[in-house]
């Protein structure tokens, strides 16, 4: 089955692949025959995941332009090259707009839409030169619509989709494609470790509020779910695919919003 992804031996760096997704992405390229670099700002997380996989551990932080170039360039020195990139980092602050200040709004943007500009800049530069590459980052379905309590996070989730298509348009004849992953809220280990209650009670919890919330799949996500979709679009399946986001968020965006719809005409 490797074959059918076109990893093996593939150089990779998952930056934010201590924990979550990141760690679930970090072992399905590795199950892939990927060579990984796992980058997290935490050192241990970042030693943990590496040996359970065999890969390489990267500390550092992303959220500055010369952090994110030694990250980028250190797992290029150690891998040998650079083709796979996964940027899983990120976080939603929520607040109502009229309260927020510029702390906010730059934390925010930031950790989610600057750091991904940093990294591809510092990926761009090895793969430009090397003449190919595929790039995954993870927006949200909050850059489509208006989500209250989180404008800075939507605006730069919105950033991030627009990124990724217009370093598309720059790099696709380069051999270069970006994409995007668009979860709605996921029951990552973050949220679920700070219920107080076992896991399969917490993940009840969530799954009862997505069907109040209208979810048509009734639950929310799991980590694994998104995690699958950004190996696809790193691996040979999606070889015809740059500049887009793969929304994962169990139908919500196709459901109509008004309770008037399940009403007979």
């Amino acid at each position: 089955m490797k074959e059918i992804f076109g990893l093996e031996d593939e150089p990779a760096l998952v930056v934010g692949g201590g924990f979550g997704s990141g760690r679930i992405t970090a072992q399905l390229l590795a199950k892939a025959g990927a060579r990984v670099a796992i980058a997290d700002i935490d050192g241990d997380r970042a030693r943990t995941v590496a040996d359970e996989i065999g890969g390489i551990p990267v500390v550092g932080d992303i959220t500055t332009v010369e952090g994110a170039t030694a990250i980028v360039d250190e797992a290029h020195a150690a891998l040998g090259g650079l083709t796979r990139v996964a940027n899983i980092v990120g976080l939603v602050k929520m607040g109502a707009f009229i309260d927020s200040d510029f702390a906010l709004w730059d934390a925010q943007l930031r950790l989610n839409l600057y750091s991904q500009m940093f990294v591809c800049q510092a990926a761009g530069r090895h793969m430009l030169r090397e003449r190919g590459g595929s790039i995954a980052m993870v927006a949200s379905v909050s850059g489509f619509y208006g989500a209250r309590n989180q404008a800075a996070y939507g605006i730069a989730k919105a950033g991030v989709m627009s990124l990724a298509r217009t370093l598309s348009d720059e790099w696709a004849g380069s051999g270069i494609r970006i994409n995007c992953v668009a979860p709605d809220i996921t029951a990552v280990p973050r949220l679920t470790e700070t219920m107080p209650m076992p896991e399969a009670e917490a993940l009840a919890y969530f799954d009862a509020m997505a069907v109040a919330d209208g979810v048509p799949m009734q639950r929310f996500g799991r980590a694994h779910e998104f995690a699958q979709p950004l190996l696809f679009l790193l691996s040979d399946m999606s070889s015809f695919m740059t500049g887009q986001t793969l929304v994962v968020d169990g139908g919500t965006m196709v459901h109509f919003p008004h309770s008037s719809g399940d009403r007979k005409a």
